[in-house]
């Protein structure tokens, strides 16, 4: 199942796609909810990032051939921060080059978004919790984390708009045996799969929640893979596509 976020006659509503039609979502979005009527068809709609967060939580180092790529030792357990809320924005929204920054790159990765209050979560309960998976692009000012020798996430991972997610949550897919591939401008720049994540979707939620609490809507980011840290620049059109979701595509643009 396909569900997405997205602007219509000027309001903001949940729905359900099929194909290119998308159907009301009847009912309560974190709890039991069916297929309601047909409203509109994809083309009609503005599509919105698919949560409303809290919170968003990602994973770095945790894909092996990312890992052999840099010469980094394998890590122990996962290597966590924060990717804030201001960064959230949603398919075909332009990404605002920081002025802050002149070395920006991006990564392709795959997303969760929490259905549940989760806290102190066990392995086997933890797929339960999810809401369903998504597209993230987690832009980064790498100057700011080189100059810092790596302290200083915030600059690097928390400027506006540097965190696109979408183009809808898909609630049937295997996260951890899925296609996972980058593009900018057409060239492939990053072309793995999830099976070659070394800290399990599970794995990640028991950690996490071992600190804190995650809420319905929340954003949980898996990392990236093999030709990550990509460079960008102003005017270049970033894609990641991750089988069983789609295409999240953002263009890079200057800053006012």
């Amino acid at each position: 199942m396909k569900i997405a976020r997205f602007e219509w006659r000027s309001g903001v509503q949940w729905g359900i796609v099929e194909g290119e039609t998308i159907y009301a979502l009847d009912g309560d979005l974190y709890g039991k909810f069916s297929q309601g009527k047909k409203l509109c068809q994809l083309p009609d709609v503005r599509l919105l990032a698919p949560c409303e967060p809290r919170n968003g939580v990602a994973c770095g180092r945790n894909y092996m051939d990312h890992i052999k790529e840099m010469g980094w030792p394998v890590p122990e357990e996962p290597n966590l921060f924060f990717k804030p809320v201001n960064t959230v924005i949603g398919p075909e929204d332009n990404i605002v080059h920081p002025a802050i920054s002149t070395d920006l790159r991006y990564e392709a990765e795959l997303c969760f978004v929490m259905k549940k209050k989760a806290r102190n979560l066990s392995e086997e309960e933890a797929m339960d919790y999810i809401l369903g998976y998504t597209c993230g692009n987690d832009v980064s000012a790498i100057d700011w984390f080189i100059k810092s020798e790596g302290l200083d996430l915030i600059r690097t991972k928390g400027c506006d708009t540097a965190g696109p997610l979408g183009p809808w949550l898909v609630t049937d897919i295997d996260p951890h045996n899925v296609a996972i591939k980058g593009r900018v401008n057409g060239e492939t720049r990053q072309d793995s799969h999830t099976s070659l994540m070394i800290f399990s979707v599970p794995t990640l939620l028991r950690h996490i929640t071992a600190f804190m609490t995650l809420y319905p809507g929340d954003v949980v980011w898996t990392g990236t893979p093999k030709g990550g840290a990509s460079p960008i620049k102003v005017g270049d059109v970033i894609e990641v596509d991750i089988e069983g979701i789609g295409v999240l595509r953002n263009e890079l643009v200057a800053p006012k």
